[in-house]
């Protein structure tokens, strides 16, 4: 008898738990699409990092091989170096308000300012992340006008998003869950979005400030590895770490719907 009420009981739990599950909605993330207009071979090895220079008339690009900085135009043609030579360089970003570069150490767990008339160091500031691989560190570099804040990822191990200041430090960071890795970030302050680069997933991601995928761009090949976004023309540029090369690609809106 009390081996059938058992049954009973048991039966009973199960038909009440199958008529409380609820399902799960799959979130579906819009896909648009890119359109290849410039391809041009920089004379910079393994370019890691990339950023506009004053007024958006320059590039700024690191290059983890050399471990330094380098202007150049708009079509990659090296107008001047940098005096400062760093320690496996990834991100780059110029701070207009103070008219400074700062670059991303990735191994050292460091943001670097530099003068930005000569290459000069100026200031060095370590970046806490919990992380035991060396070459999974700070990858990405860029900086929001609006909150005067410096928006950094971690490669992975954990994959992060860190937001800095020199003055108050980490000001809020997030883990990131949607890529296999992350390899550069470009801030649109006019429009309060991010853009999200990964490597190995070989996408580009278009995201809120809580770094919530709006939007994403499957990329031809891996290894993109800087990346920075005209949001006036809706063109993006990325340097290729394994080709050297800067190509240009316009940003098109389309209605695909992935998951």
């Amino acid at each position: 008898m009390k081996r059938i009420l058992t049954i009973i009981i048991s039966i009973t739990l199960l038909a009440a738990c199958q008529k409380d599950k609820v399902d799960i909605p799959v979130v579906e993330v819009p896909v648009g699409s890119l359109k290849l207009t410039s391809s041009v071979q920089l004379d910079i090895l393994e370019p890691s990092g990339l950023s506009f220079g004053p007024n958006g008339q320059t590039l700024l690009i690191v290059s983890d091989n050399a471990n330094m900085v380098y202007e150049t135009d708009l079509e990659g043609e090296i107008i001047r170096t940098l005096s400062y030579v760093g320690s496996d360089l990834e991100g780059v970003v110029y701070n207009p308000d103070e008219n400074i570069v700062a670059v991303a150490e990735e191994r050292l767990r460091e943001i670097v300012l530099l003068d930005y008339e000569v290459g000069n160091e100026i200031g060095r500031y370590p970046i806490n992340v919990e992380n035991n691989n060396d070459n999974k560190g700070l990858e990405g570099l860029s900086y929001n006008l609006n909150n005067k804040a410096y928006y950094i990822v971690n490669e992975d191990l954990p994959g992060e998003l860190i937001v800095w200041n020199p003055k108050f430090g980490i000001i809020e960071r997030n883990e990131l869950h949607f890529a296999i890795d992350y390899s550069a970030i470009f801030v649109d302050d006019l429009h309060s979005i991010l853009w999200i680069l990964s490597d190995d997933s070989q996408t580009m991601y278009k995201c809120d400030y809580k770094a919530n995928v709006l939007m994403e761009f499957i990329l031809p090949r891996t290894k993109y590895e800087g990346l920075i976004v005209d949001v006036d023309l809706m063109k993006a540029y990325y340097v290729n770490d394994a080709t050297a090369k800067l190509e240009v690609f316009d940003i098109e809106i389309s209605i695909t719907i992935g998951s």
